[in-house]
């Protein structure tokens, strides 16, 4: 199969060109799904993001794909529903990104519901799940729970319970959406900002002005129709529409935390309740154990999100109470990263009682704004959205098929992942069993083309980190066939090292802008940008652990 994406000046020179059916504008997981839906159904689509796909809130979520445990006390029930139909839908197109997973949630004496609470909503949640779970919920003593994970045992624990959600790759979740998109005939391009919106109203096309943040030049992209999905930014893109529009929303910093596994080791996810009502989860991967979320009202700007000592010192805490003999202090943190969740304000409500669920909004104008809603319902947000448009591009003389994403695989879903496992040309070269199992689970059948280039160039079979599974290969392979066009893409969103490697993989980044400048033919000054870029990124994300 050819590459999903062509060439970046190619694509440009389609934006300015072609008049689309939908531009879409945000690259995170909600644009990505209203381009993935539509570009189904047979509609012509642009889709533009201003930084990297999913670099807003998409890459920096829990990397959950669950139903909600918690919003069923807030009554929100029918998300619950939906989420978890979502779920298991994710879990069949893609196997690869989203894996089904226990969640550990132990009661404890003076925090959380009690018992015998837990039990009924987890029963419920059974019960929502139609069937169609993984397992259903299974009741532990407190002697089970501390022989499952024996940092839990402290005077205040007093049961448990296991019940199943999924976990996933939220980053490569939402390129797997554009590379969809993209394979389907969207022109989805990154870097390119939107500076300008002027709807269709008189006109056979709304346009799109936009400018490419790497050369300078300004694009206009002409459609029938415009999404705002530019989640935290959304505010921003409906006053360039009109300067005088109210602001539609309530942003939300989730702040986590990244510990090695060695001080928290674990050998699953932990959701854990804590005395102010919030439900935080403590989840192993690799060499690494996340820590989070907070959830507190943020009104600065959404370009400048990193979490704060305050947050750091909350999820410490939060982590020395439930796993007290872990005992973890600032200097056991390798990194931090922060996003804000784009509710829809409700007034009379608190942020954490703000409704989760998504808002579909359609201007004076015709442009329509999504914002709201979770990873896990992504793709039905997807539908929603592309629904709503049909009344308008049918005055356009569009038809608006149905969705056909339901049961629509994920370009690295196999049909038979049996044949990608035993197939001998994959298996051929003499990577670490370790690597193969991780390249795998990273890249599912479209781990044939990863391994192609490891054949021809042995020399990128080499560990990025040493200890880590990332290989110099996957670098190669997010320019050529991903995307990537920095090294904060790469080690940031197609893979982890950004929070799952020691120094936050620093020691690698210069052989990577190596790798990348020769594939993206970069100049020597362009190299050092990239790195220095990287650096920021870092600085950023550890400025809270050094502050009083």
């Amino acid at each position: 199969m050819s590459a999903a994406f062509a060439p970046r000046d190619e694509r440009l020179a389609a934006l300015s060109r072609d008049v689309f059916d939908i531009a879409v504008i945000g690259g995170g997981i909600t644009g990505a799904a209203v381009a993935r839906d539509a570009a189904a159904r047979g509609l012509s689509v642009a889709l533009v993001e201003k930084d990297d796909w999913a670099a807003g809130t998409s890459w920096r979520s829990t990397k959950l794909v669950h139903g909600g445990l918690r919003y069923l006390e807030t009554g929100e029930v029918h998300l619950v529903f939906e989420s978890l139909a979502e779920r298991d839908l994710l879990l069949a197109a893609a196997p690869h990104l989203v894996r089904p997973a226990e969640f550990l949630l132990p009661s404890f004496r003076r925090r959380g519901r009690p018992a015998w609470q837990v039990a009924l909503g987890l029963t419920a949640y059974d019960l929502l799940a139609l069937g169609h779970a993984p397992s259903r919920h299974r009741r532990l003593s407190r002697e089970q729970v501390v022989a499952r994970e024996r940092l839990l045992e402290g005077p205040e624990l007093v049961s448990g319970a296991v019940y199943p959600d999924g976990r996933t790759d939220d980053a490569r979740l939402t390129l797997e959406n554009v590379l969809d998109a993209a394979s389907l005939g969207a022109v989805a391009a990154t870097r390119l900002e939107v500076v300008g919106l002027a709807p269709g109203r008189s006109g056979p096309a709304a346009r799109v002005e936009v400018r490419d943040r790497e050369s300078g030049r300004q694009v206009s992209v002409r459609a029938r129709c415009v999404v705002n999905a530019a989640g935290p930014w959304a505010d921003r893109v409906r006053r360039l529409e009109d300067a005088t529009s109210a602001g539609m929303l309530r942003l939300s910093r989730g702040v986590h935390l990244v510990v090695p596994a060695g001080r928290l080791p674990l050998s699953g996810i932990v959701a854990f309740p804590m005395p102010d009502g919030r439900l935080l989860f403590a989840i192993p991967d690799g060499a690494v154990t996340l820590l989070g979320t907070t959830d507190t009202d943020f009104s600065g700007s959404p370009d400048a999100v990193f979490a704060e000592r305050t947050d750091v010192d909350y999820l410490l805490a939060a982590a020395r109470q439930t796993f007290p003999s872990a005992a973890l202090i600032a200097s056991d943190v390798l990194a931090t990263f922060a996003g804000l969740r784009p509710l829809v304000f409700r007034p009379g409500k608190s942020v954490g009682k703000t409704s989760r669920e998504e808002a579909i909004v359609v201007s004076e104008g015709g442009v329509v704004t999504v914002t709201g809603g979770k990873l896990t319902t992504h793709r039905r947000m997807g539908e929603k959205t592309v629904d709503r448009l049909a009344p308008i591009l049918r005055r356009h003389g569009v038809a608006v098929p149905p969705s056909v994403t339901r049961g629509r695989p994920f370009p690295g879903a196999a049909q038979d992942m049996g044949s990608v496992v035993w197939d001998p040309d994959v298996w051929s070269s003499t990577l670490r069993d370790e690597a193969l199992v991780h390249l795998l689970e990273r890249y599912g059948c479209r781990v044939h083309k990863v391994l192609a280039l490891t054949a021809a160039k042995p020399e990128l079979r080499r560990p990025l980190v040493e200890g880590l599974p990332d290989i110099d290969a996957e670098v190669v392979f997010a320019a050529q066939e991903e995307d990537a066009r920095s090294v904060a893409d790469v080690f940031i969103r197609r893979t982890h090292l950004f929070w799952q490697a020691p120094r936050q993989g620093m020691e690698a980044a210069e052989r990577a802008a190596a790798l990348l400048a020769r594939e993206l033919h970069w100049s020597t000054e362009e190299e050092r940008a990239s790195l220095d870029a990287y650096a920021r990124e870092i600085s950023l994300s550890r400025a809270c652990l050094s502050s009083s």
